[in-house]
């Protein structure tokens, strides 16, 4: 199998090799992330290290930690929305439930767009 590889390129050299290592004659494809800010791998790395575990896994870990933490924060806003809601509600004056908004304007702007 090895030498099959090594006809081809490089990489398929390298993933003959690593079958041979795990005892495997299967290939498994995953997708592929290729990061280019020399930054952002140091922090993955720092990451890494800081939690004893693999880059792929620090950086899965961050990634679901950060959507979580946006997914509550959408939360957080659309409950305070409701609420501004709600008592936007409870304070229209009773003469102005039911009426729509249109309605509303003609009441408080004259024809020419101006206060009454």
């Amino acid at each position: 199998m090895i030498v099959r590889a090594m006809r081809g390129n490089y990489a398929s050299f390298v993933v003959a090799q690593a079958m041979v290592e795990c005892g495997t004659t299967e290939v498994e494809m995953t997708v592929q992330l290729n990061i280019k800010d020399p930054e952002t791998v140091r922090l993955a790395r720092e990451l890494a290290g800081a939690t004893g575990q693999p880059v792929t896994q620090a950086i899965k870990q961050a990634l679901e930690h950060e959507l979580r933490r946006r997914e509550e924060e959408v939360d957080a806003t659309v409950t305070r929305l409701r609420e501004i809601a709600r008592e936007f509600r409870a304070d229209i004056p009773e003469e102005w439930r039911g009426r729509t908004s249109k309605e509303w304007m003609e009441d408080i702007y004259d024809s020419d767009g101006l206060p009454r």
